[in-house]
């Protein structure tokens, strides 16, 4: 397409994906952030679907965010920890087996995890259903690795080279246990 059409067509199909809905908040008084509502991005190598509805970036809060991912099933997290953030993992909806340290635990709908700084973990979905895993990190800041590294839904992927992975991943205290990249 060429002209005004063409034009129009490229920069309407490079707007991220985002909600009308209002949130109603004062980094004073509370925020609710409504179901639809926050910030949809595609992880940066895995090109998972993960939701920030709640983030130090966005909202002003220090103290924690929160973040939502669906797990298709046979879908393996790679086995990390965090540095500089504790981690609060709920199991909304399916199971899997969550690896903390050196065990392997069997999780399911309604379980909780506090993985604290510095621990090994990671998630994969052993079930036949999709698993909801709504997560939480504290102090808040964590969650814009995955601004940094990920790609808005409805935007054209970023490709990053493992260079430019290894500095978000050193800014931000993201370490993975095995070298090699799961895809």
């Amino acid at each position: 397409m060429t002209g005004l059409a063409g034009f129009c067509t490229a920069l309407f199909a490079n707007l991220p994906k985002i909600s009308f809905a209002k949130s109603y908040h004062t980094a004073d008084k509370g925020i609710i952030v409504r179901e639809g509502e926050g910030t949809h991005l595609l992880t940066g190598r895995r090109k998972q679907p993960i939701t920030i509805k709640i983030s130090k970036a966005k909202h002003g809060v220090d103290g924690i965010s929160f973040c939502t991912e669906e797990h298709s099933p046979g879908r393996k997290m790679r086995i990390h920890k965090h540095l500089h953030n504790d981690e609060l993992i709920f199991i909304h909806k399916g199971e899997g087996t969550l690896t903390l340290d050196e065990q392997s635990i069997q999780v399911r709908t309604g379980d909780v995890a506090f993985v604290p700084r510095g621990t090994w973990h990671g998630l994969d979905n052993t079930g036949k259903e999709n698993l909801i895993m709504i997560f939480q990190y504290s102090p808040a800041g964590f969650e814009e690795y995955f601004v940094e590294n990920g790609t808005l839904e409805g935007m054209p992927a970023k490709e990053k080279t493992e260079e430019e992975y290894a500095i978000t991943e050193k800014k931000y205290g993201m370490v993975y246990k095995e070298t090699n990249i799961v895809k």
